[in-house]
């Protein structure tokens, strides 16, 4: 989910700043993540009361209504990867500090310290329900191939603007099944995007191997 989704931030592309820049591998130095529940998810989780909070340092986003929490927006703790001169992203990974909390009167569900990493799109994160920590375990999944980047070259010596938006998110089966034994119901398949992941945030261009 996010930051380390901040490795593929996907979304409209400013593709000839991209090709001004070609194959690039960055680090990025700053910036912020966002997961948004779906309409879906919205709804499927309000038919069993679940509620979403955010796990410091990680923050609430709220709707409309000015109560119901919609998503978490997070930090990055690291971030590092290559991005194409097409504008997409060809391996890399990162870790979002803090993460989302479900719970209703049945269980509560932590998911922290989510991780990914790309061309595999998998999003590992430390689960705990209820009192128990399960480890970390792979409960989301992206399609790198759907992603696009946004680069935007700064002034000489200045860092690389990143942006983009409207990654989705689907759980694995080990998302699914965590969920449904925890809750008690299943609520989604591994078909749902239950999560869009957006960021911004600025890079900087590290050095390109030596060719021989």
């Amino acid at each position: 989910m996010a930051a380390p989704l901040a490795a593929q931030l996907g979304g409209p592309a400013a593709t000839a700043a991209v090709q001004q820049l070609g194959d690039q591998t960055l680090t990025v130095l700053g910036g912020l993540a966002e997961l948004r529940l779906t309409d879906l998810a919205l709804k499927q989780l309000a038919t069993q009361g679940i509620t979403v909070q955010a796990v410091a340092p990680a923050t609430a986003i709220v709707g409309s209504d000015g109560s119901t929490v919609e998503g978490v927006q997070l930090t990055p703790e690291y971030v590092t990867g290559t991005v194409s001169a097409t504008g997409q992203p060809s391996k890399g990974n990162g870790r979002a500090q803090g993460g989302v909390v479900l719970s209703n009167s049945r269980a509560r569900m932590e998911i922290t310290e989510i991780r990914g990493s790309v061309p595999d799109g998998v999003v590992l994160a430390f689960l705990k329900v209820n009192d128990q920590w399960l480890g970390e375990l792979p409960l989301y999944v992206t399609d790198p191939s759907k992603v696009q980047i946004s680069l935007t070259t700064g002034a000489p010596g200045q860092p690389v603007a990143v942006r983009g938006s409207g990654i989705p998110v689907t759980p694995t089966q080990q998302g699914v099944d965590a969920f449904t034994k925890a809750f008690g119901t299943a609520l989604f398949t591994m078909k749902d995007t239950v999560f869009t992941a957006s960021g911004q945030g600025t890079a900087w261009p590290l050095p390109a191997p030596p060719t021989h």
